[in-house]
């Protein structure tokens, strides 16, 4: 129930890098919403480190969308409403773009 949701949140971990969400000492909770270390709560009510969770998210694969990897429903959360197909999509044009300048470096000589 809630209460047992409520005494397991202090303790929980990240299910992508596995080190707590929550710091031991509640006065340094991160409460920046774009810092790595905000705590996000997906629908599926898992919490997620901030930075952990958008890099999982706009990272491959995409197909089905992606899974809560720590009960494996598919994972919703306002942040991040887009479909697999656009999520791929974006992912797509990123990576083409830093090859993109990768080669552009390469060529020039700059290091």
């Amino acid at each position: 129930g809630i209460i047992r949701k409520h005494t397991l949140y202090p303790l929980a971990c990240c299910p992508i890098c596995k080190q707590r969400v929550f710091p031991d000492d509640p006065k340094s909770v991160v409460t920046d919403e774009s810092a790595d270390k905000y705590v996000e709560r997906p629908y599926c009510n898992h919490l997620y480190h901030h930075s952990c969770l958008d890099t999982y998210m706009k990272t491959p694969p995409f197909a089905g969308g992606k899974k809560c990897l720590a009960c494996g429903n598919r994972l919703f959360h306002d942040k991040w409403k887009i479909s697999p197909k656009v999520a791929e999509e974006r992912w797509a044009h990123q990576e083409a773009k830093r090859r993109e300048l990768a080669e552009v470096v390469d060529f020039l000589g700059v290091q």
